[in-house]
């Protein structure tokens, strides 16, 4: 009888433990911590959820945000909205760690946003969710298992079909950085002070901002075929601009632009061409990337003819190219990269 006992026991435990770490309990300890904190209404988006570090996601990421909406729903405090709603003033954050000044002022309600990333192994995927605010503090994390037999019943992907190349360019244009900072260290120490105040040659890397929006103003890194995007960017300094999409078959294409000339802190919006729209095909599914080149002066933009497949060290090859341009000029500016990755889904 004992021994019946310590079996029904040690199988209340196994139930106990797998309950603790679902989405809906770790959805409403967030909502415990809330109410701990006072806060008697947090109006909550729901964020990008990558797969690793890699920036990408599969058909998972779609079921958890639904998990995630439908565990809130039975919370006092967590009301889901839009990430539109948290373009008040300084506020479109946490998400990528964006930030733009000049949007319209909305409230001065605290909002908050829920992200994180998954990581699978042989039994569960380990899903890590932050609840942070809209000034990006850190309010709670959870640490929640999904089974992987869960999973594949419901026949859920993990990461896209074309992962390899999503994670060859996202390692190209992390060395790419290194190699141009490297490259201009090299250059500076090569050089005695007069020399180098003579040449003024640049700093590599200012700050560009940008972000994904949908055509209701979401910030999105899930898109659909036919879903119609566009590009908010700033750059911190006066800049001309250019714009690269690799898709998921690795092709790829400049965006057009009217206008490549950015002030400092302005706020633009692309596609800036009368009657056009930027929209996803039908039949191509994967991670697919967007560059942003940005630079003050046109000099300093990469020149918009390399089209085709993306091949290693293309994002290397842009940049150094850049860096030959500016290393062998007198005229004072500066480049800089950014890169968007979003997942186009079946």
């Amino acid at each position: 009888m004992k021994k019946y006992f310590s079996l029904i026991l040690v199988a209340v435990l196994a139930v106990s433990t797998f309950a603790q770490n679902s989405i809906s309990d770790g959805i409403r300890r967030f909502d415990n911590v809330l109410f701990e904190k006072q806060i008697q209404r947090a109006e909550t988006a729901i964020g990008f959820i990558y797969y690793s570090d890699s920036e990408t996601c599969g058909s998972f990421v779609p079921w958890i945000k639904n998990e995630i909406k439908r565990a809130a729903a039975r919370t006092m405090r967590i009301k889901i909205v839009d990430t539109s709603s948290l373009s008040s003033e300084g506020q479109i954050v946490a998400t990528r760690g964006v930030s733009f000044g000049q949007l319209k002022k909305t409230s001065e309600q605290k909002k908050y946003i829920i992200s994180g990333t998954y990581f699978p192994n042989a039994e569960n995927v380990e899903l890590f969710l932050d609840l942070k605010d809209s000034t990006g503090e850190l309010i709670a994390s959870e640490k929640i298992l999904v089974p992987m037999a869960e999973i594949k019943s419901l026949n859920l992907t993990l990461f896209p079909k074309n992962s390899m190349q999503a994670n060859q360019i996202l390692k190209d244009f992390e060395e790419a950085k290194i190699a141009s900072a490297s490259e201009i260290k090299v250059s500076v120490s090569s050089l005695k002070k007069n020399s180098f105040e003579k040449l003024n040659i640049p700093k590599p890397d200012y700050l560009i901002t940008a972000a994904m929006l949908d055509s209701e103003d979401n910030l999105v890194n899930m898109l659909y075929p036919n879903d119609i995007v566009k590009f908010m960017i700033s750059v911190e300094k006066d800049s001309y601009i250019a714009i690269l999409c690799i898709d998921a078959n690795g092709d790829k294409n400049w965006l057009p632009i009217e206008n490549n000339f950015i002030r400092a802190g302005e706020v633009r919006t692309f596609p800036d061409l009368k009657n056009t729209v930027f929209k996803v095909v039908d039949g191509v599914y994967g991670a697919e990337q967007i560059l942003i080149y940005a630079s003050t002066s046109e000099k300093g933009i990469p020149e918009q003819t390399s089209t085709g497949k993306y091949a290693r060290n293309d994002i290397q090859k842009i940049t150094r190219g850049i860096m030959a341009v500016k290393q062998s000029s007198v005229e004072n500016y500066e480049t800089s990269v950014f890169k968007i990755t979003y997942t186009v889904m079946e």
